[in-house]
């Protein structure tokens, strides 16, 4: 068995601990450190470790939603970094069907087809207006989350048919589901869209003109004003009608559309990309995007005895044929991926992550998600320390590995990860039924000036372990990177493992281990009690 599955079994282990409340008959020094502190035979004090650190490029993450409880924040827009260069991402998704299927009736004619994404949405803020008359106006307006970059400035996008079929299984191992990286490129066919964009919190309603309720389309007959019930933005974006009159109206008795896995095959999906020098770019969650066809078509109907629904000038007639409004949806489901282009266009980040220096370590480490950079830690490089620590049988009380922000930057993310990067897993603090991810840390912390600071991360446990005299564990490469949602712990699926999705394109330049008369370059500082008749 390799290290790894041995690593992954006793990962595991530990989280049934964490789940079901056993707790090891050995005594946690962590629980007694009050006692030996207060103990005449004790002597406590502290050291700092000198630890190596360097940067490393991740070239891909990963992007999909076929993994059960991972469901990954779609990318779409471009950005242009100080930091860290140029990034823009495409949102790729298949198409459900609608629940009560496909039949546009007779006649069917389109009105207009639109592709609806809702923003991620701040908590509504208050904002007030102080009027000629020295009146206060409150209005409740919400703010949109989640964007980075130049809000102002426009930048292109295009959405095309997707050519490429997306599986949810792995073709090679049908138990599992397919795994879709940030660098695979897709086929794209037919152009159905192409404009300028930019975030919009006021893009609320839809409009849709109906033409086609009487004989003449060149008249607006009337207008439809769609919008969401909690007055939600959203981007919507108008497709290429006479694609869908061919594709979808033209072909609704085929049997093409008689499941979602016919359909798929059928109509592969939507590629939905963004070009531009600059601009911004957004996360977006799909469960509630769609596109829409908005269609007018003939239905029989009864008129009542006062109605003239033909407009013939008579009144009461049967199996009279009504143009008549209709809507139909194609949620976004399926697979879900996306693709994303970086260039690290910055001389300093391309040096360090091109030629990072691993035997001596960086002055700057370079922490960006979306398949951008980690920060690899090695807090043992010297075997000979290593073996000298546990010789002093120290009784761990705490250990921190703190980590500074470099300079003044603006956004950055709330919160870092560290985990074992040798095994893909979790730190035992992480997840131990003792501590967990509230003291295991990582969160931005601030200066007295409200200022951007540090991270700092409480491994207590793993450090105890390691320098364990009589059955210490082997110390392992660690890694720092941007924190998402499907690195939380889950005591459910008891799973540790880490998975490299990374969704946040959020950087941060953080100071490394050079040089050494930097006082707060990363260091690991623990805290310790020793008996003092040894």
């Amino acid at each position: 068995m390799s290290n790894k599955n041995v690593t992954i079994f006793k990962n595991i282990g530990l989280g049934l601990v964490f789940l079901f409340g056993i707790i090891s008959c050995e005594k946690d020094f962590e629980d007694i450190a009050v006692d030996l502190i207060d103990n005449k035979a004790f002597s406590v004090g502290d050291t700092l470790l000198e630890i190596i650190s360097y940067n490393k490029n991740i070239m891909s993450s990963r992007v999909d939603n076929n993994e059960v409880g991972k469901v990954p924040l779609s990318l779409l827009g471009v950005y242009q970094d100080n930091d860290f260069g140029y990034m823009k991402s495409a949102l790729i998704s298949q198409l459900n069907l609608p629940i009560i299927g496909v039949n546009f009736g007779d006649n069917a004619v389109i009105d207009l087809v639109v592709v609806d994404m809702p923003y991620l949405l701040k908590d509504s803020v208050i904002i007030s207006e102080i009027t000629e008359d020295k009146d206060t106006i409150y209005e409740t307006v919400s703010a949109l989350d989640s964007i980075y970059g130049n809000r102002k400035m426009e930048y292109n996008i295009t959405v095309n048919e997707l050519g490429t079929f997306l599986n949810t299984l792995d073709p090679q191992n049908p138990s599992k589901g397919m795994k879709y990286y940030s660098d695979k490129d897709y086929l794209i066919k037919d152009l159905l869209h192409t404009g300028n964009f930019k975030p919009n919190v006021n893009d609320t309603v839809l409009y849709v003109e109906r033409r086609y309720l009487d004989d003449d389309p060149g008249t607006v007959d009337d207008i439809d004003t769609i919008k969401a019930e909690d007055l939600s933005p959203s981007i919507k974006l108008v497709l290429n009608s006479d694609f869908f009159k061919n594709r979808f109206v033209d072909h609704q008795d085929s049997p093409d559309f008689d499941s979602n896995s016919s359909f798929t095959h059928y109509f592969r999906g939507l590629y939905i990309d963004a070009e531009g020098v600059d601009g911004s770019i957004m996360n977006l969650t799909t469960t509630r995007a769609k596109m829409t066809i908005y269609y007018t078509n003939d239905v029989i109907t009864n008129e009542g005895a006062d109605e003239d629904l033909n407009n013939n000038g008579v009144n009461g007639e049967d199996d009279v044929v009504v143009k008549t409004k209709q809507t139909m949806d194609f949620a976004f489901g399926g697979v879900k991926t996306g693709k994303y282009i970086k260039d690290y266009n910055q001389p300093e980040i391309k040096e360090a992550l091109d030629f990072p220096n691993v035997d001596d370590g960086e002055q700057k480490l370079f922490i960006q998600g979306a398949s951008g950079s980690e920060a690899i830690i090695d807090l043992f490089p010297d075997e000979f320390q290593l073996e000298d620590l546990r010789e002093k049988d120290w009784l761990i009380n705490e250990a921190n590995l703190t980590i500074y922000i470099h300079g003044d930057q603006k956004e950055i993310p709330s919160r870092l990860f560290l985990y074992n990067y040798e095994y893909e897993s979790m730190i035992s603090d992480n997840f131990s039924f003792k501590f967990g991810p509230e003291v295991f840390g990582g969160v931005l912390e601030y200066d007295n000036n409200g200022k951007p600071e540090k991270y700092k991360f409480r491994i207590t446990k793993y450090i105890k372990d390691i320098l364990d005299k009589e059955d210490p564990i082997a110390p392992s490469i660690l890694a720092l990177k941007n924190f998402v949602n499907s690195d939380g712990f889950d005591p459910q699926a008891i799973d540790t493992i880490v998975h490299n999705f990374n969704w946040i394109p959020k950087g941060v330049v953080l100071k490394g281990n050079l040089p050494e008369t930097d006082k707060e370059r990363i260091k690991l500082e623990i805290y310790y009690s020793k008996s003092k008749l040894k």
